[in-house]
């Protein structure tokens, strides 16, 4: 089946259909040109809403979403994993800092502390084993 003509929205530039008289995202009106009929008017709603997620998963922050699963994996004993997760979840924090927009907070501190703590706890059990092997001898 052929994909419908799109072309950007002139208020918000989101993907819209070519023939469309609204747009989805902004509410933006338009006259049979495709023209806004309210040029400079504000979106009805912020661009950054209304998503299909509702919001809950961050996927404008791709280092904080990355560092939550390597923190949820981490506990599977591979200890590079956690060591990604918690400087995955710093650089998703300096992200969701510098814009607000696009979240991922909690995802963020759960990829730092459970990331952390699994890759010290394979780190160090895995330098114990290491150490105890080289004595055993």
């Amino acid at each position: 089946m052929a994909e419908p003509e799109r072309r950007p929205c002139p208020q918000c530039g989101e993907l819209i259909a070519a023939g469309a008289k609204l747009c989805r995202f902004c509410h933006a009106e338009f006259d049979e040109q495709g023209e806004v009929l309210a040029p400079g008017a504000p979106p009805a709603r912020p661009a950054e809403e209304g998503d299909a997620t509702g919001g809950i998963i961050p996927y404008k922050n791709t280092p904080a979403l990355i560092a939550y699963y390597c923190g949820v994996f981490s506990v599977i004993p591979c200890f590079p994993i956690g060591i990604a997760a918690f400087f995955l979840g710093l650089k998703g924090l300096k992200v969701a800092k510098e814009n607000p927009a696009v979240r991922g907070q909690v995802h963020a501190w759960i990829g730092i502390i459970v990331g952390g703590f699994f890759g010290l706890v394979w780190t160090i059990l895995t330098v114990l084993g290491t150490v105890a092997a080289v004595f055993h001898k």
